[in-house]
Parts: structure tokens; sequence; C-alpha cells
């Protein structure tokens, strides 16, 4: 029997960790019946730890590289939770979708895009594979209307900035593209 994915995504502010952690405490699954993972790209909330923005957290490990996820996997795990998932790379898809065949579940959340509105990493492709999809919105920062975009505020023009409110706001589409 295969394994299910399920997939929250959305912009930032969106509360796509609070729905991962909501999604690990309502299994009730034993400590060691799953694997929390968070890509070491993402300092905001400290090493091993997810955390958010309205203080929620759970322990996790770095993904880094050299990391092989089947050193964490065992005969009792029933779960992997990503978060952040925009920032793993295609070997770890590749990882996931092993344990997915041999009937291990995951739930995964993250940026559907980038600030420039463009697909983000893994995403689209976790979201075409998911069996279950959870489009999360914000509050547009500016008008109040459903957000789906996360702009930048600040000028910085690298792809990857690691940041909250100080360097992103979430946005609708109308007030995303005034800019």
């Amino acid at each position: 029997m295969a394994g299910k994915l399920t997939v929250y995504y959305g912009c930032m502010f969106a509360g796509k960790t609070s729905a991962l952690i909501q999604h690990l405490s309502e299994l009730n699954f034993k400590q060691s019946e799953f694997v929390v993972i968070k890509p070491a790209v993402d300092v905001r909330s400290g090493a091993a730890t997810i955390t958010t923005h309205d203080g929620k957290s759970h322990e996790c490990l770095i993904y880094d590289q050299g990391f092989e996820l089947g050193e964490f996997i065992t005969p009792f795990t029933r779960l992997i939770a990503i978060d952040e998932a925009q920032f793993f790379d295609k070997v770890f898809l590749s990882d996931l979708k092993r344990f997915l065949g041999r009937g291990v579940h995951v739930v995964a959340s993250g940026l559907d895009k980038d600030y420039l509105g463009r697909p983000f990493g893994l995403m689209p492709a976790l979201i075409e594979l998911a069996e279950e999809k959870h489009h999360l919105k914000a509050k547009c920062a500016q008008c109040g209307s459903d957000a789906e975009y996360t702009y930048r505020k600040t000028e910085n023009k690298v792809l990857i900035l690691i940041g909250q409110s100080q360097h992103y706001e979430p946005r609708c589409s109308s007030c995303y593209h005034q800019n």
C-alpha cells in the first residue's frame, strides 16, 4: 500500500507551518512514528525547530548537504513531515517517492511561488503528486483581501532571502501587480 502525500501551500503568512504542526498533533502518533525535517537554509527559528509566526514550535531534523533521509527512517516510521519544502532538492524528492512507495505517509508545507510570482523549487512537483492539497491564503497587507502572493519589501534581488515581516508581506493579485 502506497503512502499518502498531503501538501499545504501558499504565500508567506498563510499559516502553512501552523497547518503542518496541527496535522501532526491530530495524528496523535508516538514520537518514534514520525520525523520532522526542515532545510538548513531556514535559520529563522534557530536550530532543530520549526516555528510558526504565532510562536508554536516543534522539534525537527535539519536537512543539509550529506543528509541521508534513510538514516532517520525506521520500520516504525509512519510519517515524514517537511517544512519549507520549496528549498529541498530533486534527490530528496526521489527519496520521498521511494518512502511513499513503501507506505510511509508524507506531509509537506511550503511556498508555491517565489517573490517574483514564479513556481518555487519542488513545490509544483509536490502539489502535482499530492493526494490531498490545501491552498492556504493570508490576508493582503494592503487591502485585506485573500492574498496568494509574497511581496518583497526590500530592494534585494537575490532569489532566496530568508526573512519575515521585515522583508515580506502577503498581497492579493491586484495589490501585488500594482508594484
